[in-house]
């Protein structure tokens, strides 16, 4: 598989197996550009993503520390209000435009570990069941899209998703997309591009009555020039995230 480290980075391999944290910042710029540092050594960590795209290996470890995760996030910061089973679903297989997205547990566990969550970073889930995974789209592994989400009751949905971009220094404005949802009154798609690490990254976040979603592009869904980031196919995928992961259903 060709390198997909950061543009103006030659042979994404020679990274060391783990990135080192990035200066303190003030806001989350520096949380996004952590997720970018550890999208681009597992990227760069001998193809295991593309292996894992064609069902190879034995994930058990890694979805026990998804399984981690996702108590500790029921743990940390959770409201009285929360219903029961609230937790969204995380299905293998999404469909989506341009291609299904395939869920990857390996890499859920490398760029979310519970001990590395800090809820008090997403104020937008400020109550909710908070659950981590990662995708690819099926035609294009080095695409990571780091999904964070979290269920339960929400009471106003466009104060969640103005929460969520407020700490992030946005190159592109946030803008509204179309949730394709004739259901969902009430309920907004919110899209824009960060820059950090030299990289524009796209950024969409969703919320409705139940649920709060991050998407954040990263590897080839990032890009060193802002005309190559295709936020319109990111607010796509989150549309289609949030739609499976209600439903608990692929897609």
């Amino acid at each position: 598989m060709p390198s997909t480290g950061l543009p103006g980075y030659e042979g994404g391999a020679r990274f060391a197996p783990q990135p080192p944290p990035p200066p303190p910042q003030k806001g989350r710029t520096g949380l996004i550009l952590t997720v970018v540092l550890v999208a681009v050594v597992l990227l760069a960590g001998g193809g295991f993503l593309a292996w894992s795209m064609l069902g190879g290996g034995d994930d058990t470890e890694a979805r026990q520390g998804q399984g981690q995760s996702q108590s500790q996030g029921q743990s940390q910061g959770q409201g009285e209000n929360t219903p029961e089973g609230a937790k969204l679903a995380i299905p293998e297989v999404v469909k989506s435009t341009p291609a299904a997205l395939r869920y990857d547990a390996k890499a859920t566990a490398q760029m979310y570990p519970p001990a590395k969550r800090d809820p008090s970073s997403y104020p937008e889930l400020k109550g909710l069941a908070q659950v981590d995974s990662v995708y690819h789209p099926e035609n294009n592994p080095s695409v990571v899209l780091g999904v964070h989400t979290g269920g339960g009751t929400v009471s106003n949905a466009a104060q969640r998703v103005r929460a969520a971009f407020a700490p992030n220094a946005m190159a592109v404005a946030p803008k509204d997309f179309d949730l394709q949802d004739p259901d969902a009154k009430g309920a907004v798609l919110r899209c824009g591009i960060s820059k950090g690490g030299g990289s524009y990254i796209p950024l969409c976040v969703w919320a409705d009555s139940t649920s709060v979603g991050d998407v954040i592009g990263v590897g080839d869904a990032s890009s060193s020039s802002l005309k190559k980031v295709d936020l319109k196919t990111l607010a796509q995928q989150t549309s289609d995230l949030r739609k499976a992961m209600r439903s608990g259903s692929a897609g």
